[in-house]
């Protein structure tokens, strides 16, 4: 994508995070960032939720980069699991990939059948 494409692509959009209102301008898709969005609200609501159940009021007492920050970590957790998870299925996919394939496939290969397969010069 060259400069020009991007720049084209680029899109304003606005919308409202935690009483704020911001003015973004990105590639994402509306619908996308929308759904981005929600994932924020749910991250910081659930965050509120359970500050109340631990000390009985309100987060208002904490600054609001702190708020932020804490809410950039719980994200950031929630992405590194989701990324081991991921990556453990596909290691346990690759080795059932691997389980399903005969032995014999590779026993009736002879050393000069090997040879083909090299790069020449």
């Amino acid at each position: 994508m060259t400069q020009s494409d991007l720049d084209q692509n680029l899109q304003e959009i606005n919308f409202r995070i935690l009483n704020r209102s911001l003015k973004v301008v990105c590639l994402v898709e509306p619908d996308c960032l929308e759904a981005t969005k929600e994932i924020l609200d749910k991250t910081f609501d659930d965050m509120e939720r359970l500050y109340a159940l631990k000390y009985n009021c309100s987060p208002s007492a904490l600054d609001t980069s702190t708020w932020l920050l804490l809410g950039a970590l719980n994200l950031a957790h929630q992405v590194v699991c989701l990324e081991r998870e991921a990556t453990l299925q596909t290691q346990d996919n690759i080795s059932k990939l691997l389980d399903s394939i005969p032995d014999d496939v590779f026993t009736n290969v002879s050393i000069g059948d090997t040879d083909r397969l090299l790069p020449t010069e």
